[in-house]
């Protein structure tokens, strides 16, 4: 059974900021995941404190062949899927740096205020 055919699983919780988009991810390059709630699930919250060093760090990924990603970049979450045989779309790492776009935006916007272009 190839590793593209087993499930990932995420541990999070709704509300982390990374859970939108690293689920959008997930979901653009079709891989197939389980959401665990830590909140609501005891022995997941465990699970995530052993891989963490003790932390609750969420989003926590566990993959088929038994590696971790905690609080994964768009871009090491990515690498991981496609080493998996994902194709990760473009349209799933723009949604993986939407934070990131609309921080950077907004300090453009105001940097050309402040300079009077707007």
């Amino acid at each position: 059974m190839s590793e593209k055919s087993k499930k990932i699983t995420m541990y999070a919780h709704p509300a982390c900021p990374m859970v939108f988009p690293v689920k959008s991810m997930l979901k653009q390059a079709k891989a197939d995941y389980d959401y665990i709630n830590i909140f609501e699930d005891m022995a997941a919250r465990d699970k995530v404190r052993d891989i963490n060093n003790g932390y609750e760090s969420v989003p926590t990924l566990l993959f088929p062949d038994g590696s971790t990603l905690t609080e994964p970049s768009a871009g090491e979450l990515r690498n991981k899927l496609q080493s998996m045989g994902y194709k990760v779309p473009l349209t799933a790492m723009l949604m993986g740096n939407l934070w990131l776009i609309v921080i950077v935006a907004g300090v453009v916007f105001a940097i050309l205020r402040a300079l009077g272009v707007f």
